[in-house]
């Protein structure tokens, strides 16, 4: 089945949200539920292969990042997760905040850093280097569904991208919050699908 929203490689770009350390992986766990829930569904494994596949055809990667200000400079807690923010050592030049390793980038890969605000498109230059690349499709991946991730879409789909999310790519803070979210409200953004079903449809395209 055709996956909605899902463009050819070179209108397509991997978008890879907030897989940090501190968020992903348990040896720097500042967000201990969200990485227990990254572990159990082998969220960062399964982006790991899809980001090997899209780079096979040529489709960019762009790694989503955060962290704050040394001291929070500039960092306003105007809500209950900004404020849960500050009381995590997510800031520049902590170990918390740099990607994780299975995920490290490669070359030929972007990074889009943001210093403020919840969703990767705030305050960075990621709409303008999407459309500078050519693309029109994005798959969003990473964490985490109950905010950056979701939030992100909306972004995204206000700025006239279509909006794939593969759920084996991405997590949210507990399986309630996970199920609920892709069936209740990131569907209603992006088409819910697979890994396999997106490498298997963009590859597709490359051999038609």
């Amino acid at each position: 089945m055709t996956i909605r929203g899902l463009g050819t490689p070179s209108t397509t770009a991997l978008v890879i949200s907030e897989c940090q350390n501190g968020m992903t992986n348990p040896e720097h766990a500042t967000n201990k539920p969200l990485v227990e829930q990254v572990t159990k569904r082998r969220t960062i494994d399964n982006i790991a292969e899809l980001a090997d596949a899209l780079r096979q055809l040529g489709v960019p990667i762009v790694h989503c990042t955060v962290a704050a200000y040394p001291d929070y400079r500039g960092w306003r807690a105007n809500s209950l997760l900004s404020g849960v923010f500050t009381k995590r050592p997510l800031v520049e030049g902590h170990p918390s905040v740099e990607i994780h390793p299975k995920l490290a980038p490669q070359p030929g890969d972007y990074r889009v850093h943001r210093h403020v605000g919840l969703t990767a498109f705030h305050a960075t230059e990621l709409d303008q280097l999407l459309r500078n690349l050519g693309v029109s499709s994005i798959i969003m991946t990473g964490v985490s569904v109950n905010v950056a991730v979701t939030g992100s879409s909306l972004e995204a789909v206000n700025r006239g991208f279509s909006v794939v999310v593969p759920e084996d790519c991405v997590a949210g803070a507990t399986d309630e919050t996970h199920d609920f979210m892709l069936a209740h409200i990131t569907r209603l953004l992006a088409t819910i699908t697979t890994k396999d079903e997106i490498v298997s449809q963009l590859a597709a395209a490359v051999t038609a």
